[in-house]
């Protein structure tokens, strides 16, 4: 009868091949929480790292919108310096970055070097910058509607008043130095010569069916049935806008905080909130004449930048 060998395996060595496999195990669980917490922090300094750029990028955008507004009230040349200004890189020290500025005035100007006889149409006069944007941070730029006024103002001679009504505008391209060209075709020309630094604002008679606002109420204005477009509305600043009302003979100018444009009333509307007086200028009227009256946009301005953070 042949003899059987039993092989057991003693205590210490079962224990030894358990140890090991929870070793395995242990080491796989650190690797996959190692690898969650590297992602985690990775992540948390990425975000970090990005609302520093973003921070960074604000204050650059500020900085240099800062800079552009300096140089145009420094300037004794102010509609050329600021046509100069739209679309100009600033670079800032150090490495930090820089960024392109944009500027939008609600007025047109008569360049250097030109001019116009008596009852001249049509006549080109220039936004010393780009044509404003419909909405704040919008793309679509304003359009002139047909019937509206051009009121000009000659700085040598501010009692000058002259009036022309518009009978169709178009807009040009922009040059660096004259800003853009807007040609206007008069229905009612200037009954005055034109000559080189002549601003012009634009304005509509308007009509209203809300009471005339005091100061701190909203000006109600309907838009015209003919306006499909909403020109007449979308012609004033989106936000912290200037308008100046004139009647027989006397100016009152007013600043708002926003446009509204409700096309669902009948009629429709375009709101201007809290309509007040413009700090420092003469006393307006309260309530302030709406019906027949010309609504002129005053010498509001528009910046915008767009910037780069630097290494």
């Amino acid at each position: 009868m042949k003899g059987k060998t039993i092989v057991t395996k003693s205590a210490p060595q079962r224990q030894a091949g358990s140890t090991l496999v929870v070793i395995i195990i242990a080491i796989v669980v650190v690797a996959v929480l190692g690898v969650g917490m590297y992602t985690l922090t990775s992540t948390g300094q990425l975000n970090q790292a990005r609302a520093q750029n973003d921070a960074k990028a604000y204050y650059i955008s500020e900085s240099c919108i800062r800079i552009a507004a300096s140089e145009y009230k420094a300037a004794s040349n102010k509609n050329e310096t600021l046509a100069g200004l739209h679309g100009r890189d600033f670079t800032m020290p150090n490495n930090q970055g820089g960024c392109s500025v944009y500027v939008y005035p609600y007025w047109f100007y008569l360049p250097s070097g030109v001019s116009y006889s008596a009852n001249a149409s049509p006549i080109n006069a220039h936004f010393p910058g780009g044509v404003p944007p419909v909405e704040r941070d919008g793309t679509d730029a304003i359009s002139i509607y047909t019937g509206v006024r051009l009121r000009l103002y000659r700085p040598s001679s501010p009692s000058t008043n002259a009036v022309a009504v518009v009978n169709t505008a178009s807009i040009g391209s922009f040059s660096n130095s004259v800003g853009t060209v807007v040609t206007f075709n008069l229905s009612t020309p200037f009954p005055v010569a034109l000559s080189a630094g002549d601003i012009f604002y634009l304005g509509y008679s308007y009509t209203s069916t809300q009471t005339a606002p005091n100061s701190g109420g909203n000006l109600i204005l309907d838009i015209p049935s003919s306006d499909t477009d909403y020109l007449t509305a979308k012609m004033f600043p989106p936000e912290k806008g200037s308008i100046f009302v004139e009647k027989s003979g006397n100016i009152s100018q007013y600043q708002y905080d926003q446009r509204i444009i409700a096309t669902n009333t009948n009629p429709r509307t375009v709101t201007l909130t809290n309509i007040r007086a413009i700090p420092n200028a003469p006393a307006p009227l309260f309530p302030v004449e709406i019906n027949n009256t010309p609504i002129y946009m005053a010498k509001s301005l528009g910046f915008r930048a767009t910037s780069q953070v630097g290494n």
